[in-house]
């Protein structure tokens, strides 16, 4: 009960943050997540830190993302990270398209049904899979516990 409140408290305090995906690095993934700041991302944590997310993405509150609610909150993401960057401006406008370009196809292979909305399963669905790759010890958290998984690509 203590613990559960404690997540709570820590996810409401982390709604006015910025929003973030589930990160395809183990330790930045556990930074973003880790609403208590015990270095832990428990899937109890994470289920909570993905509702909120859902719910601060989804700007008119239909309980499905748009296209452009979706894209448009990576795009707000980008440009802080791009204005706080030292590289040239014609490096920052390449990754910008680069990014924005992958954003619209994260958009569709999230879409999975095709609907023209992520929904709220296929959004946690999204973010699960993001936690089970990084829980590679299998032990049901995130941790630094947890070997990096070696790069397949």
């Amino acid at each position: 009960m203590i613990r559960n409140t404690l997540i709570l408290a820590a996810v409401l305090a982390a709604v006015s943050a910025p929003a973030l995906a589930a990160s395809h690095a183990r330790d930045t993934f556990i930074k973003e997540q880790d609403v208590n700041g015990d270095g832990v991302v428990t899937k109890e944590e994470f289920v909570i830190t993905r509702e909120q997310l859902f719910k601060a993405i989804d700007a008119d509150k239909n309980g499905v993302l748009s296209k452009e609610e979706y894209v448009g909150e990576f795009k707000g993401r980008l440009e802080k990270r791009l204005a706080g960057s030292t590289e040239t401006a014609e490096k920052k406008e390449e990754e910008r398209v680069r990014q924005m370009r992958q954003a619209d196809v994260r958009f569709g292979v999230l879409d999975s049904d095709k609907s023209g909305g992520i929904t709220p399963a296929e959004f946690a669905y999204s973010g699960w899979r993001m936690f089970v790759t990084h829980d590679t010890n299998k032990d049901g958290t995130v941790s630094a516990a947890d070997p990096v998984a070696a790069d397949t690509n």
